[in-house]
């Protein structure tokens, strides 16, 4: 998952909204989001690793999971960083506990952001830790984007894909609002030379990254995932894109959140 720009509103009736895009190599094997079996977790699966980038359970955690493009946190051997949403979503720890484990040995994987939190009915936490700043933070209401730097890092895609989000969150009717989001995560406006980031990549694999959405070869945008929470129920629609941007799957889930102690 390599951008995300989310509404988070613990007091309101819709507490999270998010779009975010998944960047991968095509060759990757994954598995598109599904009900994983036997478990209340829905979410994609990586098929090399086994872990998960994106998902939310029946009872509202919700984990979200994007690499640090810098070179230098490359470590040999390091253990998946998929497992980390995998393993967030699969226990019953409270997130404020989760991550500060997570902090306490973020250090031996390569570069990471993590969202994680309680999104349903009651208790609503949403936490986020960056890997090299390795400090745990409670976010209050407000508008976010996470990319591959840290939270709210000025990048021109991240800032593109936040005034998305505002645009799309002036329309009153909802169905409004997720299918802007879903046309926002197919921008491929670009950004220029002058202002692309300087992360340790090749300026041919800058240029590349500098959208929304991305398209390369063998590289790119391989899903796009609007998530919903709102008067107890969740809604998520995720789009699957083959190498050809024009050869789409379209997945669609709605269900109760249920409540903690069940």
């Amino acid at each position: 998952m390599c951008i995300a720009a989310f509404a988070w509103n613990p007091e309101g009736d819709t507490p999270l909204l998010l779009a975010a895009n998944r960047d991968e190599f095509f060759a990757r094997p994954t598995e598109q989001m599904h009900w994983w079996p036997d478990s209340s977790v829905l979410a994609g699966r990586d098929l090399k690793a086994n872990g998960a980038w994106l998902g939310i359970t029946r009872h509202g955690r919700f984990a979200l999971l994007t690499n640090i493009r810098n070179p230098s946190l490359r470590r040999e051997g390091a253990p998946s960083r998929g497992d980390i949403a995998k393993n967030f979503l699969q226990s019953s720890v409270a997130p404020s506990t989760f991550i500060a484990a997570l902090a306490s040995i973020a250090p031996r994987f390569e570069g990471f952001n993590f969202l994680c939190g309680q999104v349903g009915e009651g208790l609503r936490e949403l936490w986020f830790l960056n890997s090299v700043e390795c400090v745990a933070e409670r976010l209050v209401q407000g508008q976010y984007g996470l990319s591959n730097a840290s939270l709210d890092t000025d990048w021109p895609k991240l800032l593109r894909v936040k005034q998305g989000l505002r645009h799309a969150l002036a329309e009153r009717d909802l169905a409004q609002q997720d299918a802007r989001l879903v046309r926002l995560l197919r921008n491929t406006t670009p950004t220029s030379e002058r202002h692309l980031p300087s992360t340790g990549v090749p300026l041919e694999w800058e240029r590349a990254l500098g959208s929304i959405f991305i398209n390369r070869d063998d590289y790119g945008t391989r899903a796009s995932t609007v998530l919903r929470v709102s008067g107890g129920y969740s809604t998520v629609t995720e789009i699957n894109y083959a190498p050809d941007i024009n050869l789409v799957q379209r997945h669609d889930f709605s269900f109760a959140i249920l409540p903690i102690w069940h």
